[in-house]
């Protein structure tokens, strides 16, 4: 979080609906999931990606995963220094300098925060990302409402965009007021009409979609443009923040059938109340830009999705994914030890004490999603388990 006042130093509960979002809809657990149209409904899934506030920062200390820092700049798009009858020096300056401007808020020295290990970690920094435009009575613009960094050599982008990005940190910029579900702040005039369209949560989900691999449904062109997802409806443009199911604007072929252009989908520019879902094949490619292209985030996810099994030196916990059933093995028995289940947002779920046996059974109720199992032994040492209920 990057702030120059207090509106837009948004509260950790924004932050924390904005996680549950994230989650809910690459899991497929939102509600909003009974909404996709009947055409659709073999096509989509659960991308068996989920996502976390950090727990460790890269010094190897405790954190919340959050870090909030004052800057003195106020809008991060910067300063338009032209006029209505500029345009070719506008665009000039958009190409040159926008995406500088931008990309100071990765930087500490230049108004921003430094990233933390991008291999390593999910950056997303929130700000204000208005371009001031004093010659245009004083308007202040919003070229982004998010900006997300695809993989610098990802087979599906075209290279002119990997090149304009490369030279910048790798991670999520968003203006602050689309953050969360439960955000306070509105967008002012001339914005206004945006309001409850784009500050859904969605936005987050869609800009994540981009930082693992995916293009726009429509392929940023017209019909024969590619996203390089099979399963997902060719359109000739962004549906513009609308839902209409009533448009089919391109012809194709998906399963022997020329199905509608898929509004439903994160990543078209829909409005976020029918947003729903990613396709199977959309799921596929960003797991496998996990695996090939951003490993080291892969190996972390792996973990807690693929096997049923964690081990972590002596200790074993199964099954994992579970139904609510947990087996705890410590492979020791130990004088005392604490394990507790928390939530993402540290809600405590269970605690449970055990002294001078080995290994416990754990029973509990949850709505699906990720949680974290604590193991803490004689008050001191501790380990942290990521558990999938399902």
């Amino acid at each position: 979080m990057v702030y120059n006042n207090n509106e837009e130093n948004i509260h950790d509960s924004v932050l924390f609906n904005q996680l549950e979002i994230l989650n809910d809809c690459f899991r497929r657990f939102n509600e909003s999931a009974t909404d996709t149209r009947t055409e659709f409904l073999d096509l989509v899934g659960d991308s068996k990606i989920q996502f976390e506030l950090a727990i460790i920062d890269p010094y190897g200390s405790p954190t919340t995963g959050i870090t909030r820092t004052f800057s003195s700049i106020e809008s991060f798009g910067g300063i338009l220094p032209y006029g209505q009858a500029q345009t070719t020096e506008i665009q000039n300056w958009v190409t040159d300098s926008l995406f500088y401007n931008l990309f100071r808020l990765s930087e500490t020295n230049l108004g921003g925060e430094d990233a933390w290990d991008t291999e390593n970690y999910l950056n997303i920094w929130i700000g204000d990302l208005r371009i001031f435009e004093p010659q245009f009575n004083n308007l202040e613009e919003l070229v982004y409402l998010a900006l997300a960094t695809p993989p610098i050599d990802h087979v599906n982008w075209p290279i002119n965009i990997l090149d304009q990005l490369e030279d910048f940190e790798q991670g999520i910029l968003i203006h602050y007021v689309t953050v969360g579900g439960n955000n306070p702040n509105l967008f002012p005039a001339p914005y206004n009409t945006s309001n409850g369209v784009v500050n859904t949560g969605k936005m987050l989900v869609h800009e994540v979609g981009h930082y693992l691999g995916l293009r726009h449904i429509w392929g940023d062109g017209g019909c024969t443009e590619e996203d390089y997802i099979d399963d997902t409806p060719n359109s000739n443009s962004s549906s513009n923040y609308t839902c209409n199911h009533n448009t089919n604007s391109c012809p194709d072929n998906i399963n022997g059938l020329d199905l509608p252009d898929m509004v439903e989908n994160y990543m078209d520019y829909s409005s976020g109340n029918c947003q729903n879902s990613f396709t199977i094949g959309q799921s596929d490619l960003m797991r496998a830009t996990l695996e090939v292209y951003r490993p080291d985030l892969a190996g972390i996810i792996s973990t807690v999705n693929s096997g049923t099994r964690y081990t972590f030196d002596k200790i074993e916990i199964y099954p994992n994914p579970t139904k609510g059933k947990l087996t705890v093995n410590l492979g020791d028995s130990y004088d005392f030890v604490k394990i507790s289940i928390r939530n993402s947002l540290g809600q405590v779920f269970l605690t449970k004490n055990i002294q001078n046996y080995s290994i416990t059974e754990l029973d509990f109720n949850a709505a699906k999603g990720m949680y974290f199992l604590t193991v803490n032994f004689d008050n001191k040492e501790e380990q942290v388990f990521k558990i999938i209920i399902e």
